[in-house]
């Protein structure tokens, strides 16, 4: 049965009183006397209904809005941004309009986004959460509000609309590739996130370099923050320390661009000296002297996906059974990888 967000009437049953009432109570108008016991009978009801205060106009309540919220961690980051506009070129040929909101991969951000977002009472979400998402959608998700995850999993829960690349393929891609090109000292740089999903990129470059018969001496893994200066400082850090390397593998390519950097401002030729591959595909890795070999995690097709899938859900009526859609990644060849 579709569930939906309670209304005054709802409110007012529970509390046996009417809907004129409820709504003095919740608006906390002093024009009218309204009993304490009353009072407090009208905001249990509230409470125990989840009522959330709709902001839109009285004759658009019940009715679809053709409002989509997209809630995205790293704006800055193309993975997202191509998402983004993947989801906002489907949903135009269906006459809806997004409300893009970037979360900066704040937890109490992304919840204070959604609440603003219930109260305007938009036909749907779609959300690449933060690590806080199972508390932060539990209420949409117990009203049977259309959302579609995308990248990263709810962790702990399965009943709910998935979209997502296969991290741990990404990381074993690129891993393999440079495995088959006779590298065997290989680093890798990556993102302390706390995200399980994310991290077996990480574990993948591990297996595989298991997989293949590679000693553990020989490889290394590096983690720290989500930006370009990370990016250059982890870099450093492993060319200093591990001068015998002959190939990294970013696992993220906001790190990959500050690496690449202090690639260049040490005088490392790439790929004579050092190959490398990065995981993700913004338009810097194929873009004038530039030609790295990178694994494409599909982010359009992500975003064309998750839009269809919601799409489908809000015009299910409740009835579309849950679904796990998986992108498969691809490896881009280029030239920043020579054979041993």
């Amino acid at each position: 049965m579709k569930k939906h967000y309670a209304t005054l009437k709802d409110v007012a049953e529970r509390a046996g009183t009417t809907a004129a009432t409820v709504s003095y109570v919740l608006s906390e108008s002093s024009t009218r006397y309204i009993s304490e016991e009353m009072r407090r009978s009208v905001l249990n009801a509230a409470r125990e209904l989840n009522y959330i205060k709709c902001s839109g106009a009285s004759s658009l309540r019940g009715k679809k809005r053709k409002m989509i919220a997209v809630l995205v961690p790293q704006f800055e980051n193309q993975f997202f941004t191509r998402i983004v506009l993947a989801t906002e070129e489907v949903f135009d040929r269906h006459g809806y309009i997004l409300t893009i909101c970037n979360t900066f991969d704040d937890a109490e951000r992304e919840q204070d986004i959604l609440n603003r977002m219930q109260q305007q009472r938009v036909d749907g979400y779609i959300i690449t959460p933060t690590k806080e998402g199972v508390a932060n959608t539990k209420l949409l998700r117990q009203l049977g509000v259309p959302m579609v995850v995308v990248d990263r999993p709810l962790q702990g829960i399965d009943d709910y609309y998935w979209v997502t690349t296969r991290n741990y393929q990404c990381g074993y891609v690129g891993a393999q590739y440079l495995i088959s090109k006779g590298h065997t000292r290989l680093g890798f740089i990556g993102w302390d996130s706390g995200i399980p999903d994310l991290l077996n990129r990480e574990q993948a470059f591990f297996d595989a370099a298991r997989d293949h018969g590679l000693a553990r001496e020989g490889l290394v893994a590096v983690d720290g923050g989500f930006t370009m200066e990370e990016g250059y400082r982890m870099t450093a850090k492993l060319l200093d320390e591990r001068p015998e390397l002959t190939a990294l593998l970013y696992g993220y390519n906001i790190q990959a661009k500050g690496g690449i950097r202090c690639l260049m401002d040490r005088g490392i030729n790439i790929p004579d000296a050092l190959s490398v591959v990065i995981i993700g595909s913004p338009e810097w890795v194929s873009a004038g002297k530039n030609n790295f070999t990178h694994v494409n995690q599909g982010d359009y097709e992500l975003g064309c996906k998750a839009a269809n899938l919601l799409l489908e859900v809000i015009n299910g009526d409740g009835k579309v059974p849950v679904k796990h859609i998986i992108q498969e990644c691809t490896l881009v060849e280029g030239e920043s990888v020579c054979a041993l």
